[in-house]
């Protein structure tokens, strides 16, 4: 076989020389690669989204908002119509809690996520996406996550193949995937878990997945505790079963070649934070006026069902609360009404009205009031563009791993109150 007439023939489209079982094969793929400006992870899964495929399945190592927000809406969509299936990864805290929130919210009541670990220091690392109909399969294989950067911006590359399920060749070679889908989704196993919103709590609680904005400051509470604290901590909850896989083979070398110290160092300013145009979130302790039970004689009216932010907090970053240039005035108050926010798994509609004669600002929704109690905080976040949402609003309970987080950011002090808050 004249391998450089092949190569020539197979530039021009004609790939002479080869077998015609290759030719078959090589018809089907193609090879991504990035960054660039197409030829994306990211466009092969908005393009296929919007495609009429009767299923979608994905096995990724980390997911994170900054790649959920450029394909929920189309997932949403989708996942509406067709059986969706997606094994996500949390080794390393790779996987975040906000990601894994878009997930849940785009896959809806007729898809799943799953959750594998397992715990004994073996990464969960595959990058498959595959959609498939009765006729036909479209799958990738690459090495991008469900990221900003697997999807966009990182240097990625992937193989991709467009099977016809009538060829018994790629039918059977399809089905070698589908078996590792499979076996990574399978409950037995202890290694895989379906998610769900009280799972994801227990999930951040333990520490296994990170709440992005509070990455850093989590790190830096974790690291307060003292090894005596430690062990004297009752024991993690086995949420995952371990299990033994074959090691890699011996690279014939018994230790690594010792390397040279750096000398480089980092100033300060190269390390610091720098402040951004505009906050994503806010966090506020909530006091008896916002979650108290108010009158408790029969007869008399409860608390109305609002929460109520400082004005302080809200001329703090006005922008964040839309203020005023979305709100509505009348002759006792200034309103934002219909703001749509996620609730855990509850969707919200909350009314935002600055009340003229109290000097005051709020939020008013009754579900919203009932889910915390005094000390607990108050957490909002902007929703990404697409997601349906203008905020997602969680409340954080006293006691809970992260409460201590969230508190750290809540730096801010309201005159003649104990109220304090804070944004990031």
């Amino acid at each position: 076989m004249d391998i450089a007439q092949n190569r020539i023939d197979f530039a021009n489209g004609r790939m002479g020389g080869f077998p015609q079982p290759i030719r078959d094969w090589l018809r089907t793929m193609d090879f991504l690669h990035q960054p660039g400006t197409s030829n994306r992870l990211g466009e092969f899964l908005l393009d296929n989204l919007k495609r009429d495929w009767t299923a979608f399945r994905a096995a990724v190592a980390f997911v994170k908002r900054s790649g959920t927000k450029h394909v929920a809406k189309a997932l949403a969509e989708f996942s509406s119509k067709h059986k969706t299936e997606i094994i996500a990864g949390i080794n390393h805290r790779g996987t975040s809690k906000e990601g894994l929130d878009d997930l849940l919210l785009s896959v809806g009541v007729k898809g799943r996520v799953i959750i594998f670990h397992n715990p004994r220091a073996f990464t969960f690392h595959p990058k498959i996406y595959l959609f498939k109909s009765d006729k036909n399969a479209d799958v990738l294989v690459g090495s991008g996550n469900l990221t900003e950067g697997g999807l966009f911006t990182n240097y990625e590359a992937a193989i991709r193949l467009q099977l016809t399920l009538s060829d018994k060749q790629q039918s059977a070679f399809l089905k070698k995937i589908e078996d590792a889908l499979d076996s990574w989704s399978n409950l037995t196993t202890g290694s895989a878990k379906v998610l769900d919103a009280d799972f994801l709590s227990k999930l951040v609680a333990r520490g296994d997945v990170p709440v992005e904005a509070l990455a850093a400051p989590d790190e830096s509470v974790r690291g307060t505790e003292s090894e005596e604290e430690e062990e004297e901590a009752e024991p993690a909850e086995v949420l995952f079963t371990g299990h033994a896989v074959p090691r890699a083979p011996s690279s014939g070398r018994s230790s690594p070649p010792a390397r040279a110290a750096s000398t480089s160092t980092t100033s300060s300013a190269a390390t610091a934070i720098m402040s951004s145009s505009g906050n994503r979130g806010f966090v506020m302790v909530l006091q008896n006026t916002d979650v108290g039970h108010g009158q408790t004689t029969s007869g008399t009216s409860p608390r109305s069902p609002e929460i109520f932010i400082p004005l302080k907090a809200r001329d703090y970053d006005p922008n964040f609360w839309g203020w005023p240039n979305l709100f509505v005035e009348s002759p006792t108050q200034w309103d934002r009404t219909g703001v749509n926010m996620r609730l855990g798994t509850q969707d919200i509609t909350v009314n935002m009205m600055c009340w003229k004669p109290k000097r005051d600002f709020r939020l008013r929704n009754q579900a919203l009031r009932n889910a915390g109690n005094v000390g607990d905080i108050l957490r909002v976040e902007k929703a990404p563009s697409g997601s349906g949402f203008d905020y997602y609003v969680e409340i954080v309970p006293q006691g809970t791993t992260q409460h201590p987080v969230y508190l750290a950011r809540c730096r801010e002090t309201v005159r003649n109150s104990a109220k304090t808050f804070g944004y990031y």
